[in-house]
């Protein structure tokens, strides 16, 4: 199958980085070449064999043949070229940013897996191969987030990002199992095909539940910003392409599953609380990788919002714009970050402009994300809000949502880019060329995916969504006077006013709710633990109510083997002592 054969070269150069221990200088390249020829054959597949939809065995049980389907689909080629583009730049970007030999080989293996992962999630077309794929990214995911393993914090990040996401795991297989018991099928064509059936909501909650946890939603989010653990280009890829647009992405194949089973309702409630959450984290969050983690977890948000209006062709095209603009902010941050020491409060890193070559990308990401004319994020955004018209207080939540986005990210950005004090040193010209003319090449696609408005709905159209791509004049215009007051806002309060950052309000924590969310999971997990010993104190008591019954009865059986002697004339004078007592009993 040539949908699967497009794999091999990554995941082969992933496991031949394994064996260059002593000459790791070569790893970097080599999964490099690896990416770029998996690259071009997805491509080159996704022309071939567009709109194929191809049938493997993998074994046979019991008279039941279980396959392996992939698909080349619309959707299915976004994701595929979406990884096919972003995939080669981290591998790239990587090769400066991890400087210690002996993590290359690793880390790479690791980076590799990852990617042929979520290239598989993207071209599986049954539950079969999505769900290989979704657990391989879980643990891949899991494997990265936790890199630095002899820090203090990353095993920590990566244990409560898989101890989350392993809820979703438990939903989804779940789901999969109810939806094979009422349609015998596990291929996503023939079940969307087929009628309803009364399992289907029930089926269909259990993996939108997976999905949020995949895709960091409430209440499953904060895994999310605690992965900012995990090495930059982790992040990187994590946020633009792999991983958490994996929940989405399953939303948007499976859509009319959803709305049969009438959740759609339920998409645009969680989507807006998180959005919310995730912008009033990243206004007061003081990480410079927590702070894109939080709009990450906003971004996906408006994804689900559109969803959820039904706004399919919206959905898809700020699916694709924001995966260039996020992996190119998290770019620039390692960069950053590298400059100064690794230092990550924001308050803390000075000087971002010294360096054109950093600072010129940079500043082309904050402007799509901010939603400035005529960049891509300006697109996608305004696409969703032109959606949202037909619900004025929806409407009303996005015109707040980027408000307050253009405002974090120009907030992000002043800070970090304040000339230094005298007593700070940094390093912005040693910062590898890798790191920087990736997030170059990265700054070029964030401006070339404004053509994707032009052009995804008759990409589409084969799908028959009912909501029509549009942008009016006036929501334009609407769009860009919201943005430009939450640009002057964050200049009044950030280049004028200068905080320095130490005051921590009551508004401050009612805006950073992370640790409030926080406390609550260690409520909930507390809970879960009082109720399970509840459970185990009920299950030592039956245990010791049968124990002791059991004892009983072997004491007496030890006593009444005593009488046992052998002694026919004793047996003869029982029986008939037990019979005039049966005698007796019965005159009475």
């Amino acid at each position: 199958m040539l949908t699967l054969f497009v794999l091999l070269p990554i995941i082969i150069a992933s496991f031949l980085a394994l064996l260059t221990r002593g000459r790791e200088k070569y790893t970097g390249p080599l999964v490099l070449g690896g990416s770029l020829l998996t690259s071009a054959m997805v491509i080159y597949a996704s022309v071939s064999s567009y709109g194929a939809i191809q049938q493997s065995k993998w074994f046979g049980i019991l008279g039941y043949n279980v396959h392996i389907t992939t698909q080349l689909l619309p959707l299915n080629v976004i994701l595929a070229v979406l990884i096919a583009i972003i995939t080669p730049l981290i591998m790239f970007y990587s090769m400066g940013y991890i400087d210690n030999p002996t993590e290359r080989p690793r880390f790479f293996f690791e980076m590799g897996l990852f990617a042929a992962s979520m290239l598989l999630f993207s071209i599986s077309g049954n539950f079969i191969a999505m769900f290989i794929a979704w657990e391989m990214l879980g643990i891949t995911s899991y494997l990265l987030i936790g890199f630095w393993y002899n820090k203090k914090n990353p095993p920590f990040a990566a244990r409560k990002s898989i101890s989350t996401i392993i809820i979703g795991d438990f939903a989804m297989l779940a789901g999969i199992l109810a939806i094979w018991a009422s349609y015998h099928s596990f291929s996503f064509a023939t079940i969307l095909s087929m009628p309803v059936e009364p399992v289907l909501p029930i089926a269909m909650l259990l993996i939108l539940i997976a999905a949020f946890t995949k895709s960091a939603q409430f209440p499953f989010h904060e895994w999310l910003a605690d992965a900012m653990e995990g090495p930059t280009p982790v992040s990187a890829f994590l946020h633009s392409s792999t991983m958490v647009k994996a929940g989405v992405f399953l939303v948007l194949v499976l859509f009319p599953l959803f709305v049969k089973a009438g959740l759609t309702e339920l998409i645009l409630a969680i989507g807006i609380i998180s959005a919310l959450l995730g912008a009033s984290n990243a206004i007061s969050s003081h990480h410079i990788k927590k702070i894109l983690a939080y709009s990450t977890i906003e971004d996906l948000g408006l994804m689900f919002i559109a969803i959820g209006l039904h706004a399919i062709i919206a959905a898809v095209l700020f699916f694709i714009v924001q995966a260039f603009y996020k992996a190119l902010l998290f770019m620039s941050a390692g960069s950053i970050m590298r400059a100064n020491s690794e230092e990550e409060d924001i308050y803390k890193i000075y000087g971002s402009y010294k360096r054109k070559l950093l600072y010129v990308p940079m500043l082309i990401g904050v402007l799509s994300i901010a939603g400035i004319f005529p960049l891509s994020g300006f697109f996608g955004k305004a696409a969703i809000d032109f959606a949202a018209l037909s619900n004025i207080y929806v409407y009303i939540i996005l015109a707040v949502i980027d408000f307050a986005t253009s405002a974090y990210i120009f907030r992000w950005l002043f800070l970090h880019s304040r000339p230094a004090p005298k007593s700070h040193t940094d390093n912005y010209s040693k910062i590898p060329r890798s790191m920087l003319y990736s997030g170059a090449i990265t700054s070029v696609l964030v401006l070339a995916a404004a053509i994707a408005f032009f052009y995804i709905s008759g990409f589409l159209s084969s799908y028959n969504y009912t909501a029509s791509l549009a942008i009016t004049i006036s929501e334009a215009v609407i769009e860009s006077i919201i943005v430009i007051f939450g640009i002057l806002a964050s200049y009044y309060i950030f280049k004028v006013r200068k905080p320095t950052g130490a005051i921590h309000t009551n508004a401050y924590y009612i805006l950073f709710n992370s640790v409030i969310v926080n406390s609550a999971y260690l409520y909930i997990s507390k809970a879960f633990v009082y109720f399970a010993e509840g459970i185990n104190l009920i299950d030592e008591m039956i245990y010791g109510f049968f124990a002791s019954g059991s004892n009983g009865i072997l004491l007496m059986s030890g006593k009444l083997r005593k009488i046992v002697t052998g002694d026919s004339n004793e047996y003869l004078i029982a029986f008939v002592a037990g019979i005039v007592l049966i005698i007796l009993l019965l005159l009475v």
